[in-house]
């Protein structure tokens, strides 16, 4: 998702574009599966508070996803879906585009899926 995409999300929700939220917004923006610590570092002129509250809104209006990766949560600007490849031993983080969910069985179970997020957990090549 482009940051163009989540300013206009937020403006259609009613919501202001602040120069903070702007910030936290550039900072996600800057490099996928950060932890929270991460994003406020690249923006300490916003106080945590602040970017905790960013991180929810975002969340709210869907243009962000948390995920747990066995270290804490990270973030992320949401996709239609995503899939990661977890190293175990070293914490690598590989995405992969391939989908393996099959959309015809999960519309028998009468289910309609607007995104989802795939994580696998194993070991790397380097690690192995």
């Amino acid at each position: 998702m482009s940051v163009s995409r989540v300013i206009g999300q937020m403006r259609g929700r009613g919501f202001k574009t602040t120069p903070q939220r702007l910030a936290v917004l550039e900072a996600i923006a800057a490099e996928q599966h950060q932890s929270f610590e991460e994003i406020h570092a690249r923006c300490p002129e916003v106080g945590m508070v602040t970017v905790y509250r960013t991180l929810d809104l975002f969340a709210e209006i869907g243009a962000l996803r948390r995920l747990d990766l066995g270290d804490g949560p990270r973030y992320e600007l949401a996709e239609a879906h995503h899939h990661h490849l977890l190293c175990q031993d070293c914490g690598s983080i590989a995405e992969f585009e391939r989908c393996p969910i099959d959309p015809a069985a999960l519309a028998e179970m009468d289910f309609e899926v607007t995104s989802h997020s795939l994580e696998i957990y194993g070991r790397c090549g380097d690690c192995r």
